[in-house]
Formats: structure tokens, sequence, C-alpha cells
């Protein structure tokens, strides 16, 4: 099993925007094939912001990434978020 890992700084007052902007991608990622579940984890204090969405694959993340990398751009500005950072593990572990 594969997880992509973004984290971000949201502005503040964006928090909330960020938790809806992941309510709605959530559906669409649910039924891609190899989705494994989701987790958004936010610091209300601090307005940092994580996702991990886990996959079956390397491959199926990879796909998944390719059409979902624009979106990422052009929303995270809005967030107050110009920057974000993307990361890939491999699960070694799990309890």
């Amino acid at each position: 099993m594969f997880a992509r890992v973004i984290t971000a700084q949201a502005a503040p007052g964006q928090l909330d925007d960020a938790i809806a902007l992941a309510r709605d991608q959530l559906p669409a990622a649910a039924q891609r094939r190899g989705f494994r579940g989701f987790y958004l984890l936010t610091d209300a204090e601090t307005g940092r912001v994580m996702t991990i969405s886990l996959w079956d694959t390397q491959e199926q993340l990879d796909a998944v990434e390719a059409e979902v990398a624009e979106i990422r751009r052009e929303e995270a500005p809005s967030l107050g978020a110009p920057s974000l950072s993307v990361e890939t593990y491999e699960v070694t572990l799990t309890a």
C-alpha cells in the first residue's frame, strides 16, 4: 500500500475552505481503483493542514496524482496556501 501525504499552511480564516475542498473532492477519489482511505488532519491554532490518501499500488497513486496535480495548483492560492508539500511513502506497517 502507498500513501500520498500533502501538507500546507492555510491562511487565517481559510481552514474551513480547505476542509470544504477536501470534502468535495473525496467522493470522486473514493470511486477510483485502488483507493484505500483518506485522512484530513488540521490544526485550527496554526492553520496547518495535512492530507493522507492511501492506495493499493504506486501506479494507482501516480495515475490519480497526474490528474489532480493541476487542480491542487489552482486551488492552493485561493486557500491562502501558495506552497504545498507532496510526498509519497510506502506503508510498511499498520495496526
